[in-house]
């Protein structure tokens, strides 16, 4: 059974559940709509049954669903298991909440680690700051991965666009679920028209992005929500082939590729973190007017 709670500002409204610390509502007040994709009916759900996940301890597929380490083999599912286990609140102020997931007796089946999983979701006037700091409290290295996966609503898509702070150099594409690194798409502007079309084949993922921040562009609305903190290693844009939902997504880590060792350590994407350190990246959305934006 999972727990509902609730922060507000003059700009928004969010809920979090407990049930993966995932964000199931982000309502901009000025706007007077929901920002994320809600997958309220039967129809919907079947599209896809998630709104802002957190891919922990693995971003995307990997090869054969499962790794080695140190001799031994796991299996793991696509991002991971946060996004299904139950998350502990620690504060929930006016403005603030924080939520703790530790490892258990199961996470040990899938991943052999000790660890502290903590998000914080702090608002700060028309922006939503999203926090995540990993914890080792093992004995030895932890490897893991770690990243975002906020879905916008966008069921009228041809009044989208997506424009990256700069250029690009392009982007990878997966297939049956493992990233392709031997053909890049090469982009000539910073701006993407989303279509149908252009997520035919999966995520668009990008490597060694420079743009700090991504705007998704309604111009018929002249609105524009920013994901600021998208200058990580590895970033995915991601829709379903009828669009009704963009995600734009900050990530630590990457799918493995069809010709991977499936060696945990040397993964591709893979962070390290010594005996009691902490890894921590952060991303945040924010109202914007088309005006602002020039």
């Amino acid at each position: 059974m999972s727990d509902w709670y609730q922060i507000d500002n003059n700009y928004f409204t969010v809920q979090v559940t407990s049930a993966g610390a995932e964000i199931k509502r982000l309502f901009a007040k000025p706007w007077h709509r929901e920002l994320l994709w809600i997958p309220l009916d039967e129809s919907a759900r079947k599209i896809w049954n998630r709104s802002s996940p957190i891919l922990f301890p693995i971003v995307g597929k990997l090869k054969d669903d499962s790794y080695e380490l140190k001799e031994k083999v796991y299996q793991m599912p696509q991002h991971g298991f946060a996004r299904d286990k139950n998350f502990k609140c620690l504060e929930c102020g006016s403005s603030a909440m924080e939520f703790l997931l530790e490892a258990d007796q199961e996470t040990f089946k899938l991943y052999p680690f000790c660890f502290e999983l903590r998000v914080k979701y702090v608002l700060e006037d028309k922006k939503l700051n999203i926090l995540y700091s990993v914890r080792n409290v093992d004995r030895q290295d932890i490897y893991f991965s770690i990243g975002a996966h906020p879905a916008f609503d966008t069921s009228k898509i041809e009044n989208y666009e997506i424009h990256f702070e700069k250029k690009e150099k392009g982007f990878f594409q997966l297939k049956d679920g493992l990233i392709d690194w031997k053909k890049i798409i090469a982009l000539d502007t910073n701006k993407l028209q989303p279509s149908k079309e252009l997520f035919s084949k999966d995520a668009l993922v990008f490597k060694d992005v420079k743009s700090k921040y991504i705007d998704l562009i309604d111009h018929k609305r002249h609105e524009a929500i920013r994901v600021e903190g998208t200058n990580t290693p590895y970033l995915g844009i991601w829709a379903k082939d009828s669009v009704p939902f963009i995600c734009i997504e900050p990530w630590y880590g990457v799918s493995d590729d069809a010709d991977h060792d499936k060696n945990f350590e040397t993964k591709k994407g893979i962070q390290t973190l010594a005996m009691g350190k902490s890894f921590q990246f952060s991303y945040s959305i924010e109202l914007m007017t088309t005006a602002e934006l020039a």
